[in-house]
């Protein structure tokens, strides 16, 4: 069993092994064992599939509790650009900033700015790299971890540019212990999630030895103390604080490649889709596309599964104030293109297979394995019900060849095993 950590726990006096998590699951990292759902640590990406399918709400995101801030002597809030798109097209990101202060935290970092620098970084790199093509955004990190799992082969093509989270953690860090004269491990930096793979690209960084940041928290946890605190009666505005339009449009699918300049570009998002463009590039196909924006959930971050605000009017919001930012940008290029030749933007560490616990030793034991594989397939209805407590009838499969079931906890064959007993009963 892995020892990675995960940001999704299963609440077993919720859970009533209804298997809809189990189908929902991308990786098949769940079954259903006496009416509870167990989840497979080394098959596990923390995309939420399964919080999002429990009517239950026995799956949920393990975020940082509240009482880690006071381990710092400065606090951070790094907020994802969802959390402007929360309160609707009159609450401009300055107030949500300044509300963020108000409910607890030292100092806000708005994140806008560093994802238009991104797009420019992205652009630049795609003009000197020679492939494999297309190339694979990796700002989410569930299709880090998809890649890591079902498709290996494909790890070349995932974009070597660290997160924008990570670049503005790491960053914060130098600049407030200059400005304040804190050690870098006395501030605090805690990012406000939509989602629970962000909480795990912080528990267990990909390409990362240790994450730049401390924590995160989900925008429901926050969204009701800050909303509060955002329309205080009497409350004066604050200044407004300049935000990138084009970076504040990475909130939503598509909007990450809004502001390239490669037009030779795509984007994909929702797990289905994701796994159908996936398989072709896996195939070879895909190969004149420069870039692609992939997302697990259905539309991008506005649509993930720890926000408050509906995904469509979360969208509208996000468009309607850019709209009234207007399209002001002090990115410059050069400086882009001068920081990607320093580094800046890579990462710092190597991008690896997940390892999964092989079915055979070698080729020819692996051949013999799958013909035996083949053999129980065979025997199962192929009906994919998932009333067995795995996914499909090829996991249940699989699954018995590891020694983890048996081909009698399909209810069919059960059925079948007990029609012919009884056949026999009579003829005997």
């Amino acid at each position: 069993m892995s020892t990675r950590g995960h940001s999704i726990e299963i609440d077993a006096t919720e859970c009533i092994g209804c298997v809809d998590c189990c189908k929902a699951c991308p990786t098949k990292a769940i079954r259903v064992k006496d009416s509870l759902a167990v989840v497979i640590p080394e098959l596990c990406i923390d995309c939420g599939a399964c919080i999002r399918a429990c009517r239950y709400h026995a799956a949920r995101a393990l975020t940082t509790p509240t009482s880690d801030l006071k381990r710092f002597k400065h606090t951070v809030a790094l907020p994802s650009l969802t959390l402007y798109a929360q309160f609707g097209k009159d609450v401009l990101p300055a107030q949500v900033l300044q509300g963020l202060t108000e409910i607890g935290f030292d100092s806000h970092y708005d994140l806008s700015w560093m994802c238009e620098m991104l797009g420019g970084a992205t652009d630049a790199y795609l003009a000197e790299c020679e492939g494999p093509w297309p190339k694979i955004s990796v700002t989410c990190p569930a299709i880090v971890r998809l890649v890591q799992i079902r498709y290996p082969d494909m790890i070349p093509n995932l974009l070597p540019i660290e997160s924008a989270r990570e670049l503005a953690a790491k960053l914060l860090r130098k600049k407030l212990g200059m400005r304040l004269g804190l050690a870098e491990d006395e501030i605090g930096v805690f990012f406000i999630t939509p989602c629970s793979a962000i909480v795990n690209s912080i528990v267990a960084p990909v390409g990362l030895e240790q994450s730049y940041l401390d924590g995160a928290l989900s925008i429901s946890e926050v969204y009701g103390a800050l909303r509060q605190a955002i329309k205080k009666p009497g409350k004066e505005s604050p200044a407004e604080e300049e935000v990138s339009p084009s970076g504040l449009l990475w909130a939503m699918a598509g909007g990450e490649i809004a502001g390239m300049r490669n037009r030779n570009t795509m984007t994909v998002r929702g797990v289905r889709d994701v796994e159908y463009v996936f398989d072709h590039i896996e195939a070879g196909k895909f190969q004149s596309v420069d870039f692609i924006e992939a997302y697990i959930c259905p539309d991008g971050c506005v649509s993930g599964q720890l926000v408050v605000e509906g995904r469509y009017a979360a969208q509208r919001n996000i468009q309607q104030l850019c709209n009234r930012l207007g399209t002001q940008s002090h990115v410059k290029e050069e400086k882009v293109r001068s920081m990607l030749r320093e580094h800046f933007f890579d990462l710092e560490g190597q991008v690896k297979a997940r390892s999964i616990r092989p079915i055979a030793r070698d080729l020819r034991a692996a051949i013999a394995r799958k013909r035996e594989e083949q053999a129980v397939l065979d025997r199962l209805p192929k009906k994919d019900c998932a009333a067995c407590g795995a996914p499909t009838c090829a996991t249940l499969a699989e699954d018995v060849m590891r020694g983890n079931a048996s081909v009698e906890d399909c209810v069919f064959v059960k059925l079948a095993t007990l029609e012919q007993k009884l056949e026999q009963k009579k003829e005997g």
